[in-house]
């Protein structure tokens, strides 16, 4: 798939998230535009969160990579918790995968 073709693709998966949160919470979301090194994540509107949307093959091997750019990007945007959805091939957006460390995880429990 070419890179142009890779960016629709991830460009329709974030309009995807943010028209699904849209629907069921009452928060204003939309999608970020990319500030480079200092990006603060692909969807902002959801209090606390930096959400970072992956919509990639294979990524397995990259799961790591992805929670540290989401705990980047929410330090960046000076929230506590980054998350990273992962689309689930061939299935509706809402049963995508939400990943984040559980450092973050336990942080978050009350």
């Amino acid at each position: 798939m070419s890179s142009s073709a890779n960016k629709r693709s991830g460009t329709r998966f974030e309009s995807e998230v943010v028209a699904y949160i849209s629907e069921r919470k009452p928060y204003p979301v939309e999608r970020r535009a990319q500030h480079g090194a200092f990006d603060r994540g692909d969807i902002i509107g959801v209090p606390d969160f930096a959400i970072e949307c992956k919509n990639v093959k294979d990524w397995s091997k990259k799961l790591g990579a992805f929670v540290r750019e989401a705990e980047q990007e929410a330090r960046n945007a000076r929230v506590p918790f980054g998350v990273v959805v992962v689309n689930r091939r061939n299935d509706h957006v809402g049963r995508s995968y939400v990943v984040m460390s559980l450092e973050q995880f336990v942080e978050m429990m009350p």
